[in-house]
């Protein structure tokens, strides 16, 4: 290889990653801002430490998330989404098992008229008690519906036998759990974990920096938006499922949903890079192991894959599949033997530099754009690391070897402390 290929592929496999402006406000909430694009388009993501880990009863967290634009105390739903209609903006709201999540999505020179929108949805929604049922039966009914599809019912039994049905990660809703939360809980909810101390904001796009950190500070970082006490939550334990083999019936199943995992760790752990690599080698892309196998070759499924999932509080590791039922012994043999496989024999270099080549062409589309930078950052907020974690991954991906990653599967990749979940 000659200087000139060396220089190229050195920068294919160590890109510059921007860095967000890191500020505090003056109530010491978290503020990133990353400035790029060409459009004056601006992205304003507050991340609430508000998922349902932080519920005493079923289904709270995500309501008071999804009920924030349904009224304030000044302002009606109808009167909220007119307005942000009108000015070409969007309000979005999601949860998770940790966090809770609130997105705007607006034109810089409308900021003036929509962030004294966005702080009333944020801090005095009034949860008005029609929207609040219309919402539950609405949502009462998806979940009847989802609940009749096999992938759903093997989710939920995985994450019972990795944690106990009594932890936070491993409960599942009832259908008698829409009729058990009222007004009362979400107006209870709110103020104990929608305040600047749960709070940090990531602002994206094109815009001028003083005059909307000035606004944000305003809106957001002064005394009127107080921070609450400190909720003490019960000391949780897991309880993991005894047996390692479940099988959920489902009468008239045409397909199998399987998944194959163990708990593991999340983004903080020592080996939870090495094992993101190990993980995309195994099942993390359609060239993956588990793909070129039971897909391409066996024909046993339509799809394959394997995942790191990183919470707040622990992670685990999963292979999920869809299967036909004929074919079920099958394609668990075939995983068990892919894993035994990565514990027994290092991998080749050329496969190697296939995964490690996805994997940084995965991590520089997460920065292509400010909107995809404001999602990667985001992920670091929710873990609560630091911005240097993605060049720490990037030098995992470089300098991991092939002895690494069996060292990885002998520790982590044992068959025997796999739980296997079978739905269909």
């Amino acid at each position: 290889m000659n200087q000139r290929k060396a220089e190229i592929k050195a920068k294919k496999v160590r890109p510059d990653l921007p860095e967000p402006v890191f500020t505090r406000l003056g109530n010491s909430l978290p503020l990133y801002m990353i400035k790029a694009g060409s459009q004056p388009v601006v992205r304003i993501d507050f991340v609430f430490r508000a998922g349902s880990w932080w519920q005493s009863k079923p289904l709270v967290a995500s309501t008071v998330n999804a009920m924030l634009t349904e009224g304030t105390a000044r302002l009606t739903g109808r009167e909220i989404a007119e307005k942000l209609d009108f000015y070409g903006a969007y309000v979005n709201t999601s949860s998770d098992r940790d966090n809770a999540f609130v997105t705007l999505y607006s034109l810089e020179k409308h900021l003036d008229i929509i962030l004294p929108v966005l702080a009333e949805i944020i801090k005095t929604p009034s949860f008005p008690e029609k929207e609040l049922t219309t919402y539950l039966e609405r949502r009462k009914q998806n979940f009847m519906i989802e609940r009749r599809k096999v992938a759903n019912l093997a989710r939920e039994k995985f994450s019972g036998a990795l944690y106990g049905t009594g932890h936070p990660y491993g409960k599942t809703l009832s259908v008698t759990d829409f009729g058990r939360i009222g007004v009362e809980d979400l107006c209870s909810f709110h103020p104990a974990h929608y305040h600047p101390a749960k709070c940090s904001i990531i602002v994206s796009g094109k815009y001028d920096e003083q005059r909307l950190s000035d606004r944000i500070e305003e809106f957001f970082g002064r005394d009127e938006w107080p921070a609450a006490p400190e909720i003490k939550l019960p000391v949780v334990t897991k309880q993991p499922s005894e047996k390692k083999q479940i099988f959920v019936p489902r009468k008239g199943a045409i397909q199998s949903a399987l998944r194959v995992g163990r708990e593991l760790f999340g983004r903080k752990h020592q080996d939870y890079q090495g094992m993101q690599v190990l993980n995309n080698l195994l099942g993390g892309h359609f060239g993956s192991r588990l793909m070129q196998n039971i897909r391409e070759k066996k024909g046993y499924t339509y799809g394959i894959g394997s995942a790191m999932v990183s919470l707040r509080n622990s992670g685990f590791f999963v292979i999920i599949s869809e299967v036909g039922t004929l074919y079920l012994p099958d394609t668990l043999r075939e995983i068990y033997g892919e894993l035994n496989k990565l514990s027994s024999k290092p991998v080749s270099k050329k496969e190697l530099e296939l995964t490690a080549s996805n994997m940084l062409g995965d991590i520089l589309r997460g920065f292509d754009g400010p909107f995809a930078c404001s999602e990667s950052i985001g992920n670091l907020v929710e873990h609560d690391l630091d911005t240097g974690y993605y060049k720490r991954m990037i030098e995992t991906i470089n300098h991991i070897t092939p002895q690494n990653l069996q060292d990885l599967a002998i520790r982590h990749f044992s068959t025997g402390e796999m739980y296997e979940v079978t739905a269909g």
